[in-house]
C-alpha cells in the first residue's frame, strides 16, 4: 500500500533541508521524484536520481515553463508536495516592528504561490482524474506560539538575515497567517475536487532539531512535548509516505499533526 513505483513526485521546495529529507522519503518507496526550486548559485550536489528545475512561484509563466517540461517527459503528475517557506530581515522582529514589505513578501511565497500551483497542477490532475496535494503547514497554523520560548534563542541568526543583536526575537506572525491558510485550502479544494479522484491533505510537522539552534531555545522547546524533545528531520516522511501513497485513499482534506503532542497541551 506504500509503494510508489511509477508514480511521479513533484516536489516544490525539494532543495530546502526539509525538502530534501522528503525527497529521500519519497525516492525510498520508489517514486520518481522532480524538484522544482528558487535557482541557486551553488552547484547541486544531490547524487541521487532526482531531476531540479528552476522555478519562482510567485511567477505564473515561470510555472508554465516547468509544468511542460514535467508533462512532455513523464505525461502525467501523480503527487504535489509544496514545501516552500521565506524568511526576510525583520522576521523574527517584534509584531509592531515587521515591515509591511516583510509581511507581502512572506504571504507571495508561501500563499500565494501555493494558490497558483496548486491551479495549474490540479488543471493536469483534472485531465488524468487522479492525484495526490500535500501541503506542509505547521503546527503554528493550528495554535498560538507560546511566545516565553523565545527569550533568548538564536532563531534570528539560524533562520534568517535579521538583526542578531534584537532586545527582543519573536516568532513571525505571518507564518501562523499563511499555515492557517493552507490548511484552509487544502480543505477548500478536497471537497472542490474529491468528486474526481484528487486528494488534497496537510501535514503540519511541530519543532524540527536543527544543529545550529541553542541548547536554551530547544530546552524550552522540549519542555512544552509530550515526548520531551524536538523531531528528527526524516521524522516527518512517514507521514508524507502515507498521504502520497494507496495507503490514505479514503483521505482526503485532513490535518495531519506530526508534532510528538505539542498540540494536546
Amino acid at each position: 500500500m506504500f509503494n510508489l513505483e511509477g508514480k511521479v513526485a513533484l516536489v516544490i521546495g525539494g532543495r530546502g533541508r526539509l525538502g530534501q529529507s522528503f525527497c529521500d522519503g519519497l525516492l525510498s518507496h520508489g517514486a520518481d521524484v522532480i524538484v522544482a526550486d528558487l535557482a541557486s548559485n551553488l552547484p547541486i550536489q544531490d547524487k541521487k536520481p532526482i531531476e531540479h528545475y528552476d522555478i519562482d512561484v510567485t511567477d505564473p509563466g515561470s510555472i508554465d515553463v516547468v509544468l511542460e517540461k514535467v508533462i512532455n517527459k513523464h505525461k502525467k503528475i501523480d503527487i504535489l508536495v509544496y514545501s516552500v517557506t521565506g524568511k526576510t530581515e525583520d522576521s523574527y522582529k517584534p509584531f509592531t516592528e515587521v515591515s509591511l514589505q516583510g509581511w507581502r513578501k512572506i504571504m507571495d511565497i508561501e500563499l500565494e504561490g501555493l494558490f497558483l500551483m496548486a491551479q495549474k497542477v490540479g488543471k493536469h490532475m483534472e485531465q488524468q482524474g487522479f492525484g495526490s496535494m500535500i501541503f506542509i503547514s505547521s503546527i503554528y497554523g493550528v495554535v498560538a506560539n507560546d511566545h516565553r520560548i523565545y527569550e533568548g534563542s538564536n532563531l534570528d541568526a539560524v533562520y534568517s538575515s535579521g538583526n542578531t543583536n534584537a532586545k527582543k526575537i519573536c516568532s513571525p506572525a505571518v507564518y501562523n497567517v499563511v499555515k492557517a491558510g493552507v490548511i484552509s485550502l487544502s480543505k477548500y479544494l478536497s471537497a472542490y475536487w474529491g468528486d474526481i479522484g484528487i486528494r488534497v491533505n496537510c501535514i503540519s510537522p511541530g519543532g524540527i532539531s536543527h544543529p545550529d539552534e541553542n541548547e536554551d531555545f530547544v530546552e524550552k522547546y522540549s519542555q512544552k512535548v509530550p515526548l520531551g524533545r524536538k523531531a528528527g528531520l526524516n521524522e516527518m516522511n512517514g507521514a508524507l509516505v502515507y498521504l502520497a501513497s494507496d495507503a490514505s485513499s479514503y483521505v482526503t482534506g485532513h490535518n495531519l499533526v506530526v508534532d510528538g503532542g505539542w498540540t494536546v497541551w
